[in-house]
């Protein structure tokens, strides 16, 4: 016997897409839920909305639709069911206090790199003094003295280096 659908000529094979829900945290903002088929529909979805650097820093968990309620009503309490292990809240990051601190940490970070660039530059010049002065060739007494100003600046790298050196020796 045919059945209803059958009659109509409709398939009654079709699949059902049974979509469930995905909880998702990105780093300085609230939690996200979303429908979806599966986690890697989610991770795609996001690829294509996020830049790639956000991308590898969120997380998804499949959660229940009675989970999300209880998560929902908590953040509308004011409470979050699970810590999020951020610093500083979401507007607390664009308001001015917290694009002054930004911009503090970015020229902080920026002196580093410079000293940081400069040390390089320096240990090279001992490093070139130093083959200089083991050839042919002899040092002036300003290199001399800049040698050995730098080896003292730079005693345990210097250090470090005879260290690596003693332990390859000859065998």
């Amino acid at each position: 016997m045919k059945t209803f659908k059958e009659f109509r000529g409709e398939s009654p094979t079709t699949q059902i897409d049974e979509q469930v829900y995905f909880k998702i945290r990105i780093p300085d903002m609230s939690t996200m839920f979303m429908k979806a088929s599966s986690e890697s529909a989610v991770k795609l979805d996001m690829r294509q909305k996020l830049k790639p650097d956000v991308v590898k820093e969120i997380t998804i968990k499949r959660v229940t639709k009675a989970e999300m309620r209880k998560i929902y009503r908590a953040m509308g309490q004011g409470k979050e069911d699970e810590p999020e292990p951020t610093e500083e809240g979401f507007l607390d990051r664009f308001s001015k206090k917290g694009r002054e601190k930004r911009a503090k940490e970015k020229g902080e970070k920026q002196a580093k790199d410079e000293k940081s660039e400069k040390e390089k530059a320096e240990i090279k010049r001992m490093d070139n003094l130093g083959m200089k002065g083991s050839g042919q060739h002899t040092l002036s007494p300003d290199e001399k003295s800049e040698l050995s100003r730098l080896r003292s600046k730079y005693s345990d790298l210097v250090k470090r280096r005879e260290e690596k050196h003693r332990g390859s020796g000859h065998r």
